[in-house]
């Protein structure tokens, strides 16, 4: 029993020192010395390495806690004609593609994705698409799952041509 306390007892402490860095103290208020000597310490004894381990496991679930975000072809095109620093992926075949594309879009089939991975940047925005939305779905879930944290699904294409906005032919 004694152990599970201390397991548990380190976790919250981990957890509360995780999110100090994560968010800082910024909004804290200042402690004054009353303050402090109110405060009772907690000592973490007899934590085992199999403990510590799942605490670190348990923190990189909680930094790797990434979902896909629904986007809208307006909001798309917003940031195709404005320029914004966004990575627009077609996961569609070649065939596909070259039928009629996003013009700034980046071709990485669906099928390729996983190989290819190492052609995306982490540290942008990453919206896909396909032609009716099953394909981006689980591209957009390939991607969170392996590590890029700021995905859109846009969906399909064929709504981004019934709106009237632009497609080019060919690569």
């Amino acid at each position: 029993m004694s152990k599970k306390i201390s397991f548990f007892t380190a976790l919250i402490i981990s957890i509360f020192l995780i999110s100090l860095a994560l968010y800082g103290c910024g909004e804290a208020s200042v402690a004054t010395e009353a303050d402090v000597t109110d405060i009772e310490p907690t000592v973490i004894e007899n934590v085992s390495a199999d403990e510590i381990e799942e605490i670190e496991e348990i923190e990189v679930i909680e930094e790797s806690a990434a979902e896909v975000m629904p986007i809208s072809v307006e909001r798309v095109y917003e940031i195709v004609t404005g320029g914004e620093d966004y990575i627009i992926l077609d996961v569609r075949n070649q065939d596909e593609y070259d039928e009629g594309h996003i013009e700034v879009a980046v071709l990485i089939p669906v099928v390729e994705l996983e190989d290819r991975l190492d052609e995306l940047p982490k540290d942008k925005p990453i919206i896909t698409y396909c032609k009716a939305g099953g394909r981006s779905a689980t591209a957009s879930s390939i991607l969170v799952e392996n590590g890029f944290t700021e995905v859109y699904d846009m969906g399909g294409i064929t709504e981004w041509i019934d709106k009237g906005y632009p497609v080019v032919s060919g690569e």
